[in-house]
Formats: structure tokens, sequence, C-alpha cells
């Protein structure tokens, strides 16, 4: 497996996504200040709201969601919805604007999703698509180029890119990105970071986890 099969079979697997900027014609969220849908909670810091017709993939919703994440406990987090809500016209935060997007997969994605020419290559290697990827994997070469590519596709200090609506999810370091692939990404934020706010529908129940490197 060389590193252009291994962008050949990222591509394959890449999912849309939008990119919200703070320029634009598409205004789709409001960044920092109050939230769009409201909460009185000094605990609770507002990070983004978001039209939901401005999820690349649809979503049942209505209206508008609004994402807040707990400054005393780095474990809770909330998403309101409120289907009649529009984003205002003047918002004291900051006006972000959609822009279409393709999110590669990480090489998680591609050892558990890829082609058959990529289950063999694993097989050859000794290795089991649901591992992920570590030092011990042997053919580490054209990995580690992939991830290099993967890695310089990301804005992780959020320098143009203020958040990203749906894509594929990061594998962070506490290994929980198996566990949400069954849920959708909603929202991940990537300025003013640490901690990165991700927003998540998990089979219906709505979920923010706050990730420090």
């Amino acid at each position: 497996m060389t590193r252009e099969e291994l962008l050949r079979e990222g591509e394959r697997l890449a999912k849309p996504c939008a990119q919200l900027k703070e320029d634009g014609t598409d205004y789709c969220a409001v960044w920092g200040g109050m939230g769009v849908v409201p909460l009185r909670d000094a605990r609770f810091r507002h990070w983004i709201s978001v039209d939901s017709r401005a999820l690349p993939d649809g979503h049942a919703w209505s209206g508008c969601f609004s994402v807040y994440a707990n400054q005393e406990d780095a474990a809770s987090g909330l998403i309101l919805v409120d289907r009649q809500a529009t984003l205002p016209a003047n918002p004291d935060g900051q006006k972000l604007y959609r822009h279409e997007g393709v999110s590669l997969p990480p090489v998680e994605g591609i050892f558990r999703y890829g082609a058959d020419s990529v289950q063999a290559w694993l097989r050859a290697n000794q290795w089991r698509p649901e591992w992920g990827y570590n030092s011990n994997f042997r053919d580490r070469l054209p990995v580690e180029a992939y991830r290099q590519h993967y890695q310089n596709q990301l804005d992780l200090q959020g320098v143009t890119v203020v958040a990203l609506l749906g894509g594929w999810h990061f594998p962070w370091w506490n290994d929980d990105w198996p566990d949400l692939l069954s849920a959708r990404l909603l929202v991940w934020t990537l300025r003013k970071s640490e901690p990165w706010i991700e927003a998540w529908d998990d089979r219906g129940k709505l979920r923010v986890i706050q990730r420090t490197s």
C-alpha cells in the first residue's frame, strides 16, 4: 500500500462538511456572544449557535441550536434547540458564513472502512481494522505520509476556519473514536482552542464533549 493509494481511499471515504468562516455570503451561525437559544446559567459559556439548515447532510430539526460548555465541569455541556428560532440580523457575537468542504477520514477510518485492498494489506501486516493505528504497525511509512496530509487539511487552531459542521471526527488521545461512529457530529469548534468543543447527536441524545490535547 502506497501513500497515493491511501490518499485515494481517503478521498473515496470523504464526507461532506461545512467550514464556518468570518467572511462569505451564506450567514448561518453566530460565534460567541449570547446564545440564539438563551441559557441563563453563569457556569456555561456560549460557543456557537447554528441555523440547523446549514448542516451538510440535512437534519430533522428546523430552527436553530446553541452549544454551551460548562466552565466549571469540563465533562458537561448543553445543546439547546429552538425549532422556531432564526439567526438575528445583528447578533452580539461574530457572524459566521458557510463554505462547502470535504472531510477526509483519519487513518482509523481507512483501516475500518477501506476497500478489499486495504483489508488485504492489514492482514499482511497482521493487523485488525478495529485496532486503529499506533507505532506497532509495521508498514508505517505510507500511513505517516497520509496522516501528515490529513493533518494539513485541518485548521486545528482556527486561523481561518472557526468551526466545522459535520464530517469525520478526530481521533483524540482518549481512544473514544470507535465509540462515536454511530453518532453524528454536528459541530466541531476550532477557534480559541483549547478546548475544542464537539456537539453530537448520539442516536437522539444531544451531548457536548470538551477536548484538550
